[in-house]
């Protein structure tokens, strides 16, 4: 019966029942037994209360209001009919519909599983080679125990997967046989149906023993053998499984000479031998690669290898075989042993130290000419399928005359100078000097044969130019022997030619900055030496290997002209030379400026005078004033001096403060401090404005004493008297009387009479026109004589008496 998954089974599912979760649908494509009606919106029953399902199912019969009846069998139906009958989040269709479907559908969230057990018999540790059963239990709980479910069990060791299978009983058994080491691992079981899935506790099965893995066999592929051939070995664990680690050994070796790591039971390897070896033993041991723990397996059987010898040493001959000398012709002759079967098949080389001389089948001869270099050991080789022979004898050459020695008068000499090499040699026996033929010596210069070869054994060049020097070597020829001495170097010098000093760039430098000086001569062999002088006194020195030298000098702030010379030499003092003088201007850049007025306060109509200076400055020296802090500069003059003096007429506009500033050659201006100037009035202005302020003081004083005047003058009384006594007494009494009774007048005058001495005396109180409130009172004394009998009466109305009216605090004295 297959199983196929739906198109439904991606539709919506809410309205599924509550009590289960659908992951899966799956139904049952068996045609039905008969059409059952169903009508959707009555739902179904379960053990729980479930919402309305959809039933979308292949010969259903779906009966309803909204949906039009209809018999489906085809995939037609399935396709199109359930969409046309869905509403809203509840699937109506007018397909018919399998009951057993419907049954198939409800049971989708009908599986409970609730617990997966796996279980190891028997349990570890487990004896080498023994079964074991691992047993996977389900716990599960069915809303309709008469139907079968298939469940999925899976066996994992580690998180490999080792057995699976589908079946429908509660549990399921996976055997293990003749359980070995590789079999130590930790296993668990997992469970599906429908849709659910668990799995069990990991449990570990450890298998062991005294030697829980096998030992191995050992096989080679023969026994005995040829020299130059090889023995396949091969380790094999047949009973074990998984990943091995093979260890080989030879002739019982402490540490295996081969370790291969195999996938597979079994490994496979070759070994070579030792000329020398004639026997050799083999055995090994295995290890399981993911149970490290459980150590080596025990070691197989020793197996034995025998090594037939196949060749023999070559045979060597020397001739002569001594008193052999430097120019006579030696024979070397090396062939295979015939008494070998494959003498007539081995390869023979005759080498000396690393050089192969030559090399043949069978037999090889050598000959040439003996040198002093031929001297030493000689190894005949036979070799045959990688297996080798050899025999070493020993060649001596005696040396007929020794190496030339290359002896020159002088290595360094001046251009003109004189050049004399000789070489050298001697013959090394004297027994051969009857019979030798002469030296002939020949001179080289740079590799190039400078003189034919000849008995002379010397040079010599009285006045040796420049193209003389170089590298100089003598070869000595006898009896077709040629020997080279050592290389001797001979230098020729050039001596130095008057050297010129030039200045690279301006002759005026900056104090403080660098001056470039190039100092060269035209000729001169390197190295030369160059001095730079400042007078007599050296200020650099630089050796070099070409005509020209620059030197970079810092000037001194001295602020003046420096001569200076280069001396150039190259072979000594003797060959040094002076050159001409160069003069440098060392340009001292301004310092700060000083600003100084001449008066601090200046009249108005007078001279402002300011004084700017520089401690130290090469002349000329540019000076310009300022005023505060305007762009354009009141004064501007260059002068060779280091103070500038700036004088201006000026007026109170000129009230400021005032700066200047410095510059000259070097480029760079400095700014003086900041002076304040303050400008007064004139001196006739000052004096006007005096002598108008007195005159206002005077004008004030005399208006003051002018108004006090007029003041006394409103205050006075004029008080006559008649020659009648009664009528003046009757005017005092009454205006007495009336101050007494309170009915003075407004102005509040008093007066008041008194006698004095008999004589009655009267006091005014007389208002001046001023204010009533006005403290200060004015009071006169009026004094009344009686007439003189002896003068002349005085007319009526023609007497008067003054009184002058004082102030007092008192209103009566």
């Amino acid at each position: 019966m297959l199983h196929k998954e739906k198109w439904w089974s991606r539709l919506p599912q809410e309205r599924a029942v509550t009590s289960w979760k659908i992951s899966r649908l799956r139904v049952i494509t068996s045609p039905p037994a008969f059409p059952l009606p169903v009508q959707p919106s009555a739902g179904i029953k379960l053990r729980t209360q479930a919402h309305p399902l959809p039933a979308p199912a292949q010969g259903v019969l779906v009966s309803g209001s909204d949906c039009k009846k209809s018999l489906c069998t085809g995939r037609d139906c399935a396709l199109t009919a359930p969409r046309q009958c869905f509403t809203s989040r509840v699937l109506q269709t007018s397909i018919t519909m399998n009951f057993y479907i419907v049954l198939a559908l409800v049971s989708l969230n009908s599986v409970t599983i609730n617990k997966v057990t796996l279980q190891i018999d028997p349990s570890s540790p487990v004896q080498s080679g023994r079964n074991v059963t691992l047993t996977c239990a389900l716990d599960i709980s069915i809303a309709e125990p008469s139907q079968s479910h298939p469940y999925q069990y899976t066996f994992y060791k580690e998180d490999q997967i080792v057995y699976t299978k589908n079946d429908t009983s509660d549990r399921l058994q996976y055997r293990i046989t003749a359980a070995r080491v590789f079999h130590s691992a930790s296993y668990s079981c997992e469970v599906r149906a429908e849709g659910k899935r668990r799995e069990s506790n990991p449990a570990t099965l450890w298998v062991t023993g005294k030697w829980c893995l096998q030992q191995p066999v050992l096989t080679l592929n023969r026994n005995t053998i040829r020299e130059g051939e090889e023995v396949t070995v091969r380790c094999a664990a047949p009973e074990e499984l998984g990943s091995l680690i093979f260890n080989f050994y030879k002739n019982l070796s402490k540490g295996p000479v081969r370790k291969l790591t195999r996938a597979v039971n079994f490994a496979e390897t070759t070994f070579n031998f030792e000329p020398e070896e004639r026997t050799a033993s083999f055995y090994c041991t295995f290890s399981v690669t993911t149970v490290p723990d459980a150590g080596a397996s025990p070691p197989s059987a020793v197996r034995n290898v025998t090594i037939s010898e196949i060749l023999n040493n070559p045979i060597m001959d020397v001739k002569p075989a001594q008193n052999v000398t430097e120019g006579d012709t030696f024979e070397i002759i090396c062939r295979a042993d015939d008494s070998t079967s494959t003498a007539n098949q081995q390869r023979i080389y005759l080498r000396k130290k690393k050089d192969i001389l030559t090399h043949k089948t069978g037999r090889v001869n050598y000959t040439s000419t003996a040198h002093s270099q031929d001297s030493g050991d000689y190894e005949c080789i036979s070799d045959l399928h990688n297996v080798q022979r050899s025999t070493i004898k020993t060649l001596r050459v005696a040396e007929l005359f020794s190496k030339p020695v290359l002896l020159a008068e002088h290595h360094e000499i001046n251009e003109g100078g004189r050049l004399n090499v000789t070489c050298y040699s001697r013959y090394s026996t004297p027994q051969n000097l009857s019979t030798a033929p002469g030296l002939k010596y020949a001179l080289l210069k740079d590799g190039t044969l400078k003189t034919a070869a000849s008995v002379q054994s010397g040079y010599v060049n009285e006045k040796a130019s420049a193209a003389e020097g170089g590298l100089y070597s003598c070869n000595v020829t006898a009896k077709g022997i040629t020997k080279s001495s050592e290389q001797v170097l001979i230098k020729v010098y050039v001596l130095v030619t008057r050297p010129t000093l030039s200045v690279i760039g301006s002759s005026e430098v900056i104090a403080g900055k660098s001056a470039r000086l190039k100092c060269h001569s035209e000729k001169g062999s390197p190295p030369i030496t160059y001095v730079l002088l400042r007078g007599n006194q050296t200020v650099s020195i630089l050796a070099v290997k070409q005509e020209v030298a620059v030197f970079n000098v810092t000037m001194s702030n001295t602020g003046s002209t420096q001569e200076y010379r280069c001396e150039a030499q190259n072979r000594g003092a003797s060959s040094a030379k002076l050159s001409n003088a160069v003069r440098i201007t060392v340009i001292v850049p301004v310092s700060v400026p000083t600003l100084v007025p001449a008066k601090g306060v200046v009249s108005e109509g007078e001279n402002l005078t300011l004084i700017c200076a520089v401690a130290d400055a090469t002349l000329p020296i540019t000076f310009q004033f300022f005023r505060d802090e305007e762009e354009h500069p009141l004064h501007s003059t260059t002068t060779n001096s280091t103070t500038a003096i700036f004088t201006k007429l000026v007026g109170t506009e000129h009230n400021a403060g005032y700066s200047c500033k410095a510059s000259n050659k070097a480029g760079t201006s400095r700014k003086s401090n900041r002076v304040s100037v303050t400008v007064t009035m004139s001196t006739w202005k000052r004096t006007l404005i005096i002598l108008f302020c007195i005159v206002i003081i005077l004008g004030v004083v005399v208006f003051c004493i002018v108004r006090y005047k007029l003041k006394l003058g409103k205050c006075a009384v004029w008080i006559s008297f008649s020659a009648r006594t009664d009528a003046v007494r009757n005017v005092f009494e009454s205006e007495l009387s009336n101050a007494n009774t309170g009915s003075a007048d407004q102005h509040g005058d008093v007066i008041a009479v008194r006698e004095i001495n008999g004589t009655e005396v009267g006091s005014v109180d007389v208002g001046c026109g001023e204010d009533s409130s006005d403290p200060d009172i004015e009071y006169t004394e009026v004094m009344h004589v009686e007439p003189d009998a002896s003068r002349a009466p005085v007319m009526k109305g023609t007497d008067t008496v003054y009184s002058e009216l004082q102030k007092s605090e008192n209103s009566i004295i």
